[in-house]
């Protein structure tokens, strides 16, 4: 049975202008995702990794709705929703909700708890008023925080405890797909495995898709149904999570993988072999050509530094953008 595409991408890409020239041919741009393409099914974990300055943020800006593609389509149940999230649909805007990196930046620290969860609620209509405060300790009570916290603000309480609240608000327009934008990297390590305990109950318990962005490779392990891979604004490799870890295909991929800290023989016989990389991660703006990761493969060839390897399928699931 084929499975349902609830979130398809197509050729994604973004620019932004970073300086202006009189002749429009030599306006010099930040390409910050530049042609990417995926799938995401319904009750699916969609892992998006990369490091920092791969793209993987602003590609779930412009599913949001925050940020206006420069190119390519966002289809959303078979629709293509491109644009700015004031200008879609109400059912599109209720299905779709992101929890952000930062709670402290994202939540307004001048209202309390109560007011923040109904906020949503109240623009969408969803609860009326009479049960609007029961709503509100459902929601606390799915993140497993006491009815108590409505009464809070999010200064006076921690971090962790913060970002459940975010995660409270984005359920509360009963959505179908949540973004989560590295929802762990900025807690403490004891509080981050509560905050994926939590969403992979809610995803077992709601039938939720989540599109999973993160720089950390080991969480994608427990957490993702399938991982895509991005470095400066492309697709290098795209897996399901098993054969992604045993079978990983490009280098860049490897060199990741071989990073990863080990706790056990047992695991550090699984792991690729180690893959150095060379030279820096060069810049968005003035991007070499060919492969993009050329500058640093160990691998690379003549042909890399000529041509740019189009993403294709190797195995059963399994797409990666090298040309050996």
């Amino acid at each position: 049975m084929k499975e349902e595409a609830l979130l398809t991408v197509e050729n994604l890409k973004k620019y932004f202008l970073i300086e202006k020239k009189l002749n429009k041919r030599e306006n010099v741009f930040l390409k910050a995702i530049d042609g990417v393409s995926f799938t995401l099914h319904r009750n699916e974990v969609l892992g998006l990794v990369g490091e920092s300055g791969s793209g993987k943020s602003t590609v779930a800006y412009n599913i949001i709705g925050m940020y206006v593609p420069t190119d390519g389509r966002i289809l959303y149940k078979n629709a293509c929703i491109n644009g700015k999230s004031e200008n879609r649909p109400l059912s599109v805007k209720r299905d779709l909700q992101i929890v952000f990196q930062d709670p402290s930046t994202s939540l307004n620290p001048r209202r309390n708890i109560r007011y923040i969860l109904e906020r949503p609620l109240k623009v969408h209509r969803i609860t009326e008023k009479r049960s609007i405060r029961d709503r509100v300790i459902d929601l606390l009570r799915m993140v497993e925080l006491p009815p108590d916290y409505m009464y809070k603000y999010p200064p006076h309480i921690g971090g962790g405890e913060r970002q459940l609240v975010s995660i409270a608000r984005a359920l509360a327009t009963d959505p179908k797909l949540i973004i989560l934008d590295e929802p762990t990297s900025a807690l403490d390590v004891s509080i981050q495995g509560k905050i994926i305990n939590t969403l992979i109950h809610l995803r077992e318990t709601l039938s939720l898709s989540y599109l999973f962005i993160t720089h950390d490779l080991s969480l994608m392990r427990n957490v993702a149904d399938r991982v895509v891979i991005m470095y400066l604004g492309k697709i290098c490799e795209v897996a399901r999570t098993k054969d992604f870890f045993e079978n990983p295909a490009h280098p860049y991929t490897m060199m990741l993988l071989s990073s990863i800290p080990t706790m056990s023989r047992e695991e550090e016989r699984v792991k690729p072999k180690k893959i150095r990389s060379r030279g820096e991660i060069p810049s968005p703006v003035n991007l070499p050509t060919g492969c993009r990761f050329n500058t640093r493969c160990p691998k690379a060839k003549d042909i890399c530094f000529e041509c740019e390897p189009e993403l294709r399928e190797v195995a059963l699931d399994h797409g990666v953008s090298c040309h050996f």
